[in-house]
């Protein structure tokens, strides 16, 4: 009995570890939490909502427009406690209803900007999902092969990213 009580709470200090991976404090003691977004196979540290500077996203309730903002830096930088994005992705999504759970973005409209890259890019497959909302100040989206593009340039986004969002 004593065994069966030890492994199991071994397998939850286990698990519960999982989310320190994307946890770092840096130099100056502030907490950057982050997501890991790929992008045209390269890894990436997204600061959502849970990084204590990030960009906020938005969305209007009344016209159905909105940008998701991605600001997005080097994993092994941020892997090394050094908070510093320098890709900055804006997602543009208009509809004719509101944002939420089990969304769909490619029905959004949506049009993906770097915001280093003077084009903008239309979506072309894959999907983006909303698979959470809370509060109307966070969002939580699953990038499954969602790709943009414009026929020259291409960006495929893959994984699952947390932005704080405010709606007006």
């Amino acid at each position: 009995m004593m065994l069966a009580i030890m492994v199991a709470a071994l397998s939850i200090t286990a698990c519960s570890g999982d989310d320190d991976d994307n946890k770092k404090n840096n130099s100056d003691g502030f907490s950057q939490d982050y997501d890991v977004l790929q992008i045209n196979g390269m890894n990436y540290a997204c600061y959502g909502y849970r990084s204590t500077i990030t960009y906020s996203s938005t969305w209007n309730l009344s016209n159905h427009k909105g940008e998701l903002k991605l600001p997005c830096g080097k994993l092994s930088d941020a892997q090394k406690g050094k908070y510093n994005y320098d890709y900055m992705y804006t997602i543009t999504i208009k509809g004719k209803q509101d944002l939420k759970k089990g969304n769909k973005l490619e029905n959004f409209s949506p049009v993906l900007e770097n915001l280093g890259d003077w084009y903008a890019l239309d979506y072309v497959s894959g999907t983006a999902t909303v698979i959470d909302k809370q509060d109307d100040k966070y969002i939580t989206i699953k990038f499954d092969s969602f790709k943009c593009g414009d026929g020259g340039n291409s960006y495929t986004l893959n994984g699952t990213v947390q932005l704080e969002l405010y709606e007006d």
